[in-house]
């Protein structure tokens, strides 16, 4: 279903940022199910989606971009797999993500980081690209996109990432807490 997402004055504007080029690919998808059910529940709710998966699309790796608002999905796009494991577009992904808050007029915006992980000892993976972005360097593109945002947006300089949600491998870690924690803290589901 195709929804067209009107501005207003959400309260939380959450993006997800999925890494599903692993094995707990499928498993991982209640994710955005879940994302799904809570906006048909709540319209002070919005996602940013950037999704690499092997899920649907025959089975190949690409990656799904859009928006989830008032139960429907907006704005959809599907392409090439991204390199999730680079600061560069998870950067990109955190600015996208502030601009979505500032048009909707979200008090908060949170970044969820769905991955396999690796503990202390990894980061955000991508399988496909044998690449890891460790701890530091999630916490400067997360600082790096608050930073995009600010520049191409001025006028809402101070918006920033008030949490993130490690929904990941990374989650209950001591390093993971150190290593990104933005103004409003971690939050980690468990599991």
């Amino acid at each position: 279903m195709q929804t067209s997402i009107v501005p207003g004055d959400r309260a939380l504007e959450f993006g997800i940022y999925r890494d599903g080029d692993n094995n707990l690919d499928a498993s991982q998808t209640g994710v955005l199910r879940q994302a799904l059910q809570v906006s048909s529940k709540d319209a002070n709710i919005g996602f940013a989606v950037e999704d690499t998966t092997a899920v649907g699309r025959d089975g190949g790796l690409h990656t799904n971009d859009y928006a989830i608002a008032d139960g429907g999905i907006a704005h959809a796009s599907i392409g090439a797999p991204h390199d999730m494991s680079s600061p560069s577009n998870l950067a990109q992904f955190v600015a996208h993500t502030l601009d979505e808050a500032q048009q909707s007029g979200a008090k908060q915006t949170w970044i969820d980081l769905v991955d396999h992980g690796a503990g202390d000892g990894g980061g955000l993976e991508a399988d496909s690209t044998h690449g890891v972005m460790p701890m530091p360097k999630m916490a400067q593109a997360i600082a790096d996109g608050v930073a995009l945002h600010a520049k191409e947006h001025p006028e809402d300089a101070g918006r920033g990432v008030d949490g993130i949600v490690a929904n990941q491998c990374l989650m209950d870690t001591l390093g993971f807490a150190e290593g990104t924690a933005p103004r409003g803290g971690v939050q980690s589901p468990g599991g």
